[in-house]
């Protein structure tokens, strides 16, 4: 004898056993390096905020303690971590970072050392971020390697390497009343004969679509310059999309 299903059990085989019911956890994890600066500091508030990573283990030059487990602040060379995906930032003076900051920099030439850090913690997804100039996006940087020191890099044995290139925010450092003015002047002319993608996004929308860079890059090389986060912001966030200047 057979019994006929009930209307309850014939939507739950239609809804399948995964509809409705709580999001998988996160099995992911990330490493911090040099995420520093305006930049930095929001690509780290947003790796604490992705659903994929359960911890992310923050560089730093001094032993702090963390109330939020996911954050999980480390002495390199003291102990060994684990993690799938490592993200580098290089940073120059210009970049402004507090004196009692626990967070560690790297500059240009610390870039490798920072790789090995990656490789020692088996990370199999490196991302180094290295902010260029408005004017350089319209060149060959945002599409190719672009030193010797990102061609080791990729010898590396990474899954994936994604380089990131998004436009350097202002130098909002004071300077003399002369060098101040010409500074403005070449914002402004910048402003107008400048695509609109060149110029820089916010800290944060930076970060956004970074993450969401780096979660669509496929196995191998990929570099992402100005024009594709801007189309990243364009499709997944467009009231943040940077807008052209008016002209009068």
């Amino acid at each position: 004898m057979t019994t006929s299903p009930t209307p309850a059990d014939a939507l739950a085989a239609a809804m399948g056993p995964d509809r409705g019911g709580p999001p998988p956890p996160p099995t992911r994890a990330a490493l911090a390096l040099g995420l520093v600066g305006g930049l930095g500091e929001e690509l780290l508030s947003a790796l604490m905020a992705a659903s994929e990573y359960h911890a992310v283990h923050v560089d730093v030059t001094q032993t702090i303690d963390s109330a939020v487990s996911k954050f999980r602040p480390w002495l390199a060379g003291l102990s060994t971590v684990i993690a799938h995906d490592a993200f580098i930032g290089v940073t120059g003076d210009e970049t402004i970072v507090s004196s009692d900051s626990p967070l560690r920099r790297y500059a240009k030439d610390e870039l490798l050392r920072a790789a090995r850090l990656a490789v020692d913690a088996g990370a199999t997804t490196l991302v180094v971020v290295v902010p260029l100039p408005a004017l350089l996006q319209l060149g060959d940087a945002t599409r190719t390697l672009a030193s010797e020191d990102e061609v080791a890099l990729v010898a590396m044995g990474f899954t994936r390497v994604v380089f990131v290139r998004p436009t350097e925010a202002d130098d909002h450092r004071r300077l003399p009343l002369l060098l101040g003015l010409v500074r403005a002047i070449g914002r402004t002319l910048a402003d107008i004969m400048l695509p609109a993608y060149s110029k820089a996004l916010s800290a944060r929308t930076a970060a956004a679509a970074i993450i969401e860079a780096v979660r669509a890059a496929p196995p191998g090389v990929t570099v992402v310059g100005a024009k594709e986060l801007n189309a990243i912001v364009q499709e997944k966030m467009p009231q943040q999309a940077p807008r052209g200047p008016k002209l009068r």
